[in-house]
């Protein structure tokens, strides 16, 4: 069963509370994969967060913010497997560590841990961890109805050729705009 959760979009500063970040950020955790939905339409009657749009820079800030949450994370973690390897020289502890390492020098690196190159017994431990930056991506790229039925948009090329620098993932246009007039129609 596919079950969708509608988390908001995160502000600059989300990692470290800005807005209700934490609380966003927590919800993201426990899911298995993430749709990303992006804006790339202009629309007065439409704000924005940011005050314009601009789908690379919101992307970048997701990113970016999912890195720093997961950063966060395996800092605290390395102290916990320290305290542990301290105490008795917690073998576990140890390997933890050295994997939390690696993936603090992917994110440190602007790459995300799904991304990376891991063994079998590395991705049994990456997996209990859930990390922000191990989930897979699908980029719905939100259309006006004119640029989707005209099947060109002035962010597009923008906005994939960022993904496919950064955080490959399926990109997905759609109109929810055409959606609402279709669902309106008489049948």
């Amino acid at each position: 069963m596919l079950q969708i959760v509608d988390i908001a979009g995160l502000v600059p500063g989300a990692s470290k509370g800005e807005g209700l970040g934490n609380a966003f950020l927590s919800h993201i955790k426990e899911v298995d994969g993430i749709y990303h939905v992006l804006r790339a339409f202009d629309d007065p009657n439409v704000t924005h967060t940011e005050n314009e749009v601009d789908p690379v820079r919101d992307v970048q800030i997701i990113a970016t913010e999912l890195a720093l949450k997961d950063l966060e994370y395996c800092n605290n973690r390395i102290e916990d497997c320290e305290k542990k390897i301290k105490r008795n020289n917690d073998k576990e502890a140890r390997e933890e560590k050295e994997l939390l390492t690696k993936v603090i020098a992917m994110l440190e690196a602007n790459k995300w841990v799904r991304l990376g190159d891991w063994k079998a017994d590395e991705i049994a431990l990456l997996n209990t961890h859930r990390l922000l930056t191990a989930k897979p991506v699908v980029y719905l790229v939100n259309l006006s109805a004119a640029d989707f039925l005209a099947k060109k948009n002035k962010f597009l090329v923008h906005i994939k050729n960022w993904i496919t620098a950064n955080i490959p993932g399926e990109i997905i246009p759609y109109s929810a705009e055409h959606e609402l007039k279709l669902s309106l129609e008489p049948q």
